[in-house]
């Protein structure tokens, strides 16, 4: 049987799989419940300020984006936790351990480094703390935090600099993807002497507008998460790990065994998850680690650190591919079923036929792949 256990920043967690800070562990009961269906670490929604200026909406703030009626993923207006700093100091960090998971508090950079490093003090007095999450990354909160922090290597050293300082457990920083060099923000993280990174928040959207009213969906600018992210996040995370000497806890579109694998095959040690929760309930959790363990024993994998990373070194230039040997499409007909799809979407007019088969000009075919990717049947292939 597969050991599905990972050491991340020094800490060990049974499995990979982390409740990711969002609104599944609002509280400690949520946190407690992910804890109980096995997951390996739970992180509570962002812990901040003593005083209420950041309170969500509480009149619709989650918008889920669909393409031919599938969920692909969703717009949130959420914010930071909505208990206060004392209720998860003396109750629910308590009540979350209950459930048996790794606790990597999320705390919320403040516009004062000297006060992020407060926070990290007053709550890691309570023992119940085994490693921090430092938030520099939420894509939609107030001048002088979350992204706005994060988007800069000197404003992400001087608070990960501050909170590594007052940390006595492992200190790792969450990026933003609201960026186009994530390697800088990631290596300013490092050289302040952080433990590892969280690649990455949700990225600032807009919820779309109801073509019948006119009206937005949502009437402000929020977080988007789920599967259609997941490209964003996987390009932030390889160039991190191919580049970065830090251990990295990907999350972004997780909502299946298989982007836990695909991420670690991109250098990952933990993956967190949430929409797949919040779609799915926390039932999800643990289909998605059971399914992970079958694949592993499927595969003959004894454990995770033989497939971390081993998609990096295949990674290259788009010049660089582009001086390899052209590949060229071809069409089974003994499986293609006649639809017609592949001549449809080839903009090179390199397949032409009709319902008794279909046959691709080499001369004309660019090797862009479109048939390949679109047909339904598996006919069609590169040689």
């Amino acid at each position: 049987m597969a050991n599905l256990k990972v050491n991340f920043a020094g800490v060990e967690f049974k499995n990979p799989l982390i409740l990711a800070s969002a609104t599944p562990g609002w509280d400690g009961e949520g946190m407690k419940i992910a804890g109980q269906k096995g997951i390996g670490g739970v992180i509570p929604k962002t812990i901040g300020p003593i005083q209420d200026w950041a309170v969500h909406p509480r009149n619709g703030r989650l918008q889920i984006i669909r393409h031919g009626g599938k969920a692909i993923g969703m717009v949130n207006l959420e914010l930071f936790t909505t208990k206060n700093r004392d209720a998860w100091i003396t109750e629910d960090l308590a009540i979350a351990k209950q459930g048996g998971a790794v606790i990597q508090v999320s705390v919320l950079a403040m516009p004062d480094p000297e006060d992020t490093a407060q926070l990290v003090e007053e709550i890691q007095a309570t023992g119940l703390v085994d490693l921090f999450e430092l938030n520099v990354s939420c894509p939609m909160p107030a001048q002088g935090v979350g992204l706005h922090i994060g988007k800069s290597p000197e404003l992400t050293y001087k608070q990960a600099k501050a909170a590594k300082d007052a940390a006595k457990v492992p200190l790792t920083v969450k990026l933003t993807p609201v960026v186009f060099d994530m390697v800088e923000i990631a290596m300013a993280v490092k050289e302040a002497g952080a433990d590892g990174v969280t690649i990455s928040n949700s990225i600032r959207s807009f919820a779309g507008v109801d073509i019948e009213t006119g009206l937005p969906l949502l009437r402000g600018y929020g977080g988007y998460t789920g599967p259609a992210i997941k490209p964003v996040i996987m390009r932030h995370l390889s160039e991190v790990a191919r580049k970065v000497d830090l251990p990295i806890s990907a999350v972004g579109g997780v909502m299946s065994f298989r982007e836990i694998v695909e991420y670690i095959m991109l250098g990952a040690t933990t993956v967190q998850s949430c929409t797949a929760v919040m779609w799915n309930g926390y039932d999800v959790i643990g289909k998605m680690l059971k399914d992970l363990e079958d694949w592993m024993d499927k595969k003959g994998y004894q454990s995770l650190d033989e497939i971390r990373g081993i998609a990096l070194s295949h990674i290259t230039t788009i010049e660089e591919l582009a001086k390899l040997p052209p590949l060229f499409a071809k069409i089974d007909n003994d499986k293609c079923n006649k639809c017609g799809v592949c001549q449809k979407v080839c903009m090179y007019r390199a397949i032409s036929g009709n319902k008794n088969g279909y046959t691709i000009e080499q001369t004309a075919c660019d090797g862009c792949g479109a048939c390949m990717q679109w047909c339904p049947s598996g006919a069609v292939n590169f040689q």
